[in-house]
């Protein structure tokens, strides 16, 4: 099997069909509004290497109790359970989350090999995701998390 990362960068898209799946390199919640809040739920993880979920905005800060950034790296095995992240752009910005991991020399590694993500749309604005690291073969069991925009 050709790995998530090489088609994700060949076809120069974010989607690929692998088999009857349907593989995200990456969830792009389109032009959210200030004054919301994005709620990441972890439910599993495999403690064997440490997963994330990273969350950005191209406009505007991300706000988690009195930190304010453009990006976020929310560590399962460090963070709490239930991480609930405030909107502040002044204008409408897309949100982006992808899944990363730890690599054994301490570094974070994201989109490669077989990197990725089943995502499963709940009901309006409220998503489940199946990630796949990068390390040995797919397996999107390494994270699954909740994710809902209020």
């Amino acid at each position: 099997m050709e790995e998530f990362g090489e088609r994700f960068v060949r076809e120069n898209i974010d989607v690929i069909d692998v088999g009857d799946m349907r593989v995200h390199q990456r969830l792009v919640i389109p032009q959210v509004g200030a004054g919301r809040t994005l709620s990441v739920t972890f439910e599993r993880y495999s403690e064997e290497i440490g997963q994330a979920v990273c969350v950005s905005t191209a406009k505007g800060k991300l706000q988690i109790g009195e930190e304010r950034a453009a990006r976020f790296i929310l560590w399962a095995d460090h963070s709490p359970v239930k991480v609930d992240l405030q909107i502040t752009n002044r204008v409408p910005s897309d949100i982006v989350l992808w899944n990363a991991w730890r690599r054994h020399d301490g570094g974070v590694d994201a989109a490669l090999r077989y990197a990725g993500m089943l995502v499963e749309s709940v009901r309006t604005s409220v998503w489940h995701l199946r990630c796949s690291d990068g390390i040995g073969s797919a397996d999107f069991d390494d994270l699954v998390l909740r994710v809902e925009l209020r």
